[in-house]
């Protein structure tokens, strides 16, 4: 018995079994991220069918940016408030980080999203007023009250840069453990994302080259 599996199980052939099999670990995992993604389905029902049939094509666009699943990046629905809400009869430094922290989920990729907020210029303006309002009633140290500031007048001027680095800074001043960031969303990460989330009404809070690329080759 020990003879005849020596004789099947040659050097030669234990070598050959094995490189085909490294060989192919990538392809199954490839196709395992591409089944994942394309598994979502459409996650926002009330899409008309022409974005529905956007968003097939965005997860099968992200699949291959990323077809390795190295980013892990959460474009899936999650939790969402459309507008920024503060109780300004108790100031609180805590509730504005947490509101800033989900508006930058549409900017930036990351393993997992709990919750997000569309990144619209109303909902900048509002959260700029209420660091202020902290500010006033001595609610904040100067040193966050600059730093948020800051983050505040980058995206008011439309410039997202350095979302992912910021994001990561919000979740410190938020003590958390988990939920950084992967870098920036790509812009077919970010469409997908608002899809999913917001719905095409905020497709406005890309950035503006993207969107007016989309708006002209959109039938």
């Amino acid at each position: 018995m020990f003879k005849k599996l020596k004789q099947v199980f040659t050097p030669k052939r234990l070598i050959i079994t094995t490189s085909v099999l490294i060989l192919l670990i990538p392809v199954f995992w490839i196709s395992y991220t591409f089944y994942k993604n394309l598994s979502q389905g459409v996650e926002n029902e009330n899409l008309d069918d022409k974005y529905a049939k956007r968003v097939k094509e965005l997860q099968i666009e992200v699949s291959k940016e990323d077809p390795l699943d190295r980013r892990g990046n959460s474009t899936a629905k999650t939790r969402v408030e459309l507008e920024v809400s503060f109780n300004e009869e108790k100031p609180s430094r805590t509730e504005l980080i947490k509101s800033m922290h989900l508006m930058t989920h549409q900017k930036i990729s990351a393993r997992s999203k709990w919750g997000a907020i569309p990144m619209t210029p109303q909902n900048i303006q509002q959260s700029a007023e209420y660091l202020n309002l902290l500010k006033s009633k001595f609610k904040i140290e100067d040193d966050i009250y600059a730093e948020l500031n800051i983050m505040l007048e980058n995206w008011s001027q439309g410039d997202f840069s350095k979302a992912d680095t910021e994001q990561d800074r919000l979740l410190h001043f938020l003590q958390a453990n988990r939920g950084f960031s992967n870098g920036l969303a790509t812009e077919n990460e970010e469409e997908l994302f608002i899809l999913n989330n917001f719905g095409p009404g905020y497709l406005h809070t890309l950035d503006e080259a993207t969107y007016t690329s989309y708006e002209e080759s959109s039938p």
